[in-house]
């Protein structure tokens, strides 16, 4: 016995010591939170000086907040940045809005968005000229670099930028409603540009290419646009890939994102996870690269048809189909991360959703192993494993409120709790214990309401050596994206070293070919004796 506690205590250290030394790095373990928030309306922008609203975000225990960084009102003349400003939702100052979410433990995902109104440009003739915005634009990364560089570290370059409408703004700043083609040679150029800039700063930093929408013209579909990029030798330039939804007009295991019809290698049969699968798939193929999925939200329309058919609340149905979308979408869709379309004003998400976004955002953070039930059924059972522990989102996709059988295989070992997805506290004493029977499978009933089941193991040993194993993993496919990443930067700084070194030659030369052809005039002209 007593070398049973030696050797658990032996295993206690091993896991203290690694989370000690995982944690010096915070950026290793960020991983372990699969949500996020786009602050899509500027609510957040316009409001954080209210303690209540960063009380919300760290309640919601939100560790990321995408936040636009508009260029067109930042710099209203070259060279003049306004890091706080007024516009029409209220007054912002990025400076205060970066330190207060960093002190609530939010990571800022700043997306440099937009393009400089006082560039000459005229609708539609004459977009902003090629030369003049580019040197414009590494300016102004240059300068948000520095005044933000030590509270920002995720950098997202452009807004929407395979959308015509979204383009216009970048090449059509002074215009009100303008379009232009997508045009993916400029953006490169841009891209180039700002992971230059912003890896040279600090190379640890993340870069996430523009965000890439699902719409009806396909030649502007995210992975033609993506295989254009390969084409310019741009896939080095950015760090993670960045899609964004539209409004979901139908429930997710039915809702489409994608109606040009592209489809992943193995298809789950979901339409949207499949969608999201599909640019993973080319993802990897170029070079594996994290998918993280923007603008997650459903449609006034179908969350009031879904709760009529229910009988329940609108807020109550707009959280179970934002839960089943992120767990459906994380797993089959291969997504990385989802951020949650934000807007308070319009109630998106309500309360009921953000408790749910505080309890899948971690425990949805690990690896997913696959479903506890065949796919291809109306019964739902998504498997995750990390920090030690397993935890699993299950839901009927029909049903309604009846509340049906449902056997979980596959969970020997483990001692299993099960809440509602959307329970204000996720302790094992306010949840719903868990049966295991002789062949390692637990039975519950669950209705179109998701269930959050949480298994920790019952052997003491084995929780530790999990633990340890997950954080491991975590931390190994962190510290792989993080040498990549820092590989990537030094090449961008060897080719900026060779490319000054270039034009130091250059000018050299030129130097030496002007004094030299100044000697032959004054000796042609007989000058060099006068």
């Amino acid at each position: 016995m007593r070398k049973f506690f030696i050797k658990i205590l032996i295993i206690l250290l091993t896991a203290g010591a690694l989370f000690v030394w995982f944690c010096t790095d915070a950026r290793v373990l960020a991983g372990a939170n699969a949500l996020g928030m786009d602050d899509s309306s500027d609510w957040i922008a316009v409001t954080s000086q209210n303690p209540d609203v960063m009380d919300t975000l760290e309640a919601a225990q939100v560790s990321m907040l995408q936040v636009t960084l508009p260029w067109g009102e930042i710099e209203l003349s070259p060279g003049a940045y306004a890091w706080a400003i007024d516009r029409d939702g209220g007054y912002t100052d990025f400076n205060a809005l970066f330190s207060r979410l960093t002190k609530r433990g939010v990571e800022p995902v700043v997306v440099l968005s937009g393009g400089p109104t006082y560039l000459s440009n005229l609708y539609p003739q004459q977009p902003v000229y090629r030369d003049q915005f580019l040197v414009n634009w590494e300016n102004y990364v240059r300068a948000a670099v520095q005044q933000f560089g030590d509270e920002v570290d995720y950098w997202q370059i452009g807004g929407v930028i395979n959308d015509p409408t979204q383009w216009g703004k970048v090449v059509f700043p002074g215009a009100v409603t303008p379009s232009a083609a997508p045009d993916p040679d400029l953006y490169g150029e841009m891209l180039r540009i700002a992971y230059g800039v912003i890896k040279s700063a600090q190379a640890s930093d993340t870069v996430l290419l523009g965000e890439l929408i699902f719409a009806d013209n396909c030649a502007y579909h995210p992975i033609n646009y993506l295989q254009t990029l390969i084409d310019l030798n741009l896939w080095s330039a950015f760090d993670v890939i960045s899609l964004t939804l539209p409004e979901l007009n139908e429930v997710p295991e039915k809702a489409v994102i994608d109606t040009c019809g592209i489809m992943p290698i193995q298809s789950s049969g979901i339409p949207g996870a499949d969608s999201l699968r599909a640019a993973a798939d080319a993802a990897e193929l170029a070079g594996d690269k994290p998918l993280w999925v923007h603008g997650l939200r459903f449609s006034n329309g179908l969350l009031a048809g879904e709760a009529a058919k229910r009988g329940t609340l609108v807020e109550v149905i707009a959280s179970d189909l934002l839960a089943r979308a992120s767990g459906l979408y994380l797993s089959y869709g291969k997504a990385d991360r989802m951020f949650w379309s934000l807007d308070p004003v319009e109630n998106t998400p309500g309360l009921i959703a953000l408790q749910t976004f505080a309890n899948l955002s971690r425990t949805l953070g690990g690896r997913f192993e696959g479903s506890s039930l065949p796919i291809n059924s109306d019964a739902f059972a998504l498997r995750f494993r990390g920090s030690g522990k397993l935890s699993l989102l299950a839901w009927y996709s029909q049903g309604g409120e009846e509340a049906l059988p449902m056997v979980i295989d596959n969970v020997d070992g483990y001692d299993l709790h099960a809440f509602s997805a959307d329970s204000s506290s996720l302790k094992n004493k306010d949840g719903f214990d868990l049966a295991i029977d002789a062949g390692g499978s637990s039975a519950l009933l669950v209705s179109e309401r998701p269930v959050l089941i949480s298994g920790y193991p019952s052997d003491i040993k084995q929780t530790v050596t999990q633990t340890v194993e997950d954080s491991a993993a975590q931390a190994s496919a962190g510290m792989q994206a993080k040498l990549q990443n820092w590989l990537q930067a030094q090449k961008v700084k060897a080719a900026a070293s060779v490319g000054d070194w270039m034009a130091k030659q250059q000018a050299s030369l030129l130097e030496s070919l002007r004094s030299n052809f100044e000697q032959w005039m004054r000796k042609s002209l007989g000058l060099a004796k006068m």
